[in-house]
């Protein structure tokens, strides 16, 4: 493994931990949010400033971190709680299958953190919310990623995690992104305004999540020849993973 993507990094917490995996590969994120890019800057990772509705960004050159192995073919592109803000995912699916090496994955995640069966059956209505939403273009992300190229493997992965600061304030981020949804209840809305006006160690979060998780690896029958890095133009549609209720 030489070269990961995080596509979306955010505040790092995934970019941190691919790190931690794969400490031998460089490490790049993708963001468009300024204050975003500065935290990844300051904790050395390679950034570039690009808006995922536009496709696969060119990794060489980076504003901020002059990344040797940005013009490699990528090993590992890491989409976690990205890709159901991107409103044409075809064309950047299409641009992961260009950028990536033979064998090379790509993977994605939306999370649940809820244990408590008071707060957890309203965390099950944030996300039906966020579905009626359309924040999710594709709940079943099979066609799509077949459709640009790819040899996708679904199944069922569950996972453990502990529970820490980091988690609950990774948690906090995301209930601030459902106060926002407008197909919420009030009594929803007034759920999550009380989830965000508590401590984080208050928060009992769940330590086993089941997801629903699709492997892509470019299909070597399909498009032979295709060319490595850079962004596609091309209006073809990778992998995903979203939970289901564990």
């Amino acid at each position: 493994m030489r070269t990961v993507v995080d596509l979306g990094a955010g505040t790092g917490a995934g970019s941190r931990l691919l790190r931690e995996r794969y400490p031998d590969a460089a490490v790049t994120c993708v963001d468009n949010d300024p204050q975003m890019l500065r935290l990844l800057r300051e904790q050395g990772f390679a950034v570039v400033a690009a808006d995922l509705d536009d496709g696969f960004p060119a990794l060489a050159g980076s504003l901020f971190t002059a990344d040797p192995a940005a013009d490699a073919p990528v090993d590992l592109v890491w989409a976690f709680s990205s890709l159901h803000h991107v409103t044409h995912p075809a064309r950047l699916l299409s641009g992961i299958r260009r950028a990536l090496a033979p064998g090379g994955v790509e993977l994605a995640a939306l999370p649940r953190f809820l244990s408590r069966p008071r707060e957890a059956l309203p965390e099950q209505r944030f996300h039906a919310a966020a579905a009626a939403g359309l924040w999710n273009h594709h709940p079943n992300w099979t066609p799509v990623i077949e459709a640009a190229g790819f040899t996708v493997i679904q199944s069922e992965v569950t996972t453990t995690a502990p529970s820490n600061p980091a988690a609950c304030e990774y948690a906090r981020q995301w209930f601030a992104r459902f106060s926002h949804l407008p197909a919420l209840t009030a009594d929803d809305r007034d759920s999550v305004e009380n989830l965000l006006e508590r401590r984080p160690d208050d928060i009992e979060l769940e330590r086993r999540a089941t997801r629903t998780v699709w492997v892509a690896t470019p299909d070597q029958n399909q498009q032979q020849g295709m060319p490595t890095g850079g962004a596609s133009n091309d209006d073809e549609a990778h992998s995903s993973s979203q939970d289901a209720p564990a």
